[in-house]
């Protein structure tokens, strides 16, 4: 990277991994496809300097999955790279062989949203009980608890 950093050098560069929007003086949002989403990352991380993961954010929006990888530097700037995902069944790459701290999120939000992160050498679960039911995931907006079924110890409750 030579000169400094910019939201409109950095949204320049970045346009062809997708949709560029500037949220806020120091932050860009980059949209972005499934399959573009290493790609991505590997782009910011060599040319700009976003070397650190903050978070990986995952939500349900009542169509579809969305992924939000949050990563900053040295320079304070942070990019959001979103990508959405297919509700029957989401699946993405796993970023832990770029990104290494990547592993504890993907665990974290496989075991919520159910959304399987292919190449995670450790997806074993990390927030839900060994003997949560199969297929079944708290933070979608479609799960309702089963009245006869246990969820870590506990039978669910009719509603």
């Amino acid at each position: 990277m030579t000169g400094p950093l910019t939201p409109d050098r950095l949204a320049e560069t970045m346009k062809a991994y997708g949709v560029i929007e500037q949220v806020r003086k120091n932050r860009i949002r980059i949209t972005t496809a499934p399959d573009k989403v290493h790609d991505t990352i590997r782009t910011v991380q060599v040319m700009f300097g976003f070397d650190r993961l903050i978070t990986i954010s995952a939500a349900d929006n009542g169509r579809s999955l969305e992924l939000i990888y949050h990563l900053t530097g040295p320079h304070r700037m942070v990019v959001s790279i979103a990508v959405e995902l297919e509700r029957a069944q989401p699946a993405m790459p796993t970023t832990t062989d770029i990104l290494p701290p990547a592993g504890i999120y993907e665990r974290q939000i496989h075991d919520l949203f159910g959304i399987v992160f292919t190449g995670n050498p450790h997806m074993k679960r990390i927030m839900l009980n060994e003997d949560w039911p199969a297929d079944e995931y708290p933070l979608r907006k479609d799960w309702k608890p089963d009245p006869d079924t246990f969820y870590g110890g506990i039978k669910g409750e009719r509603s």
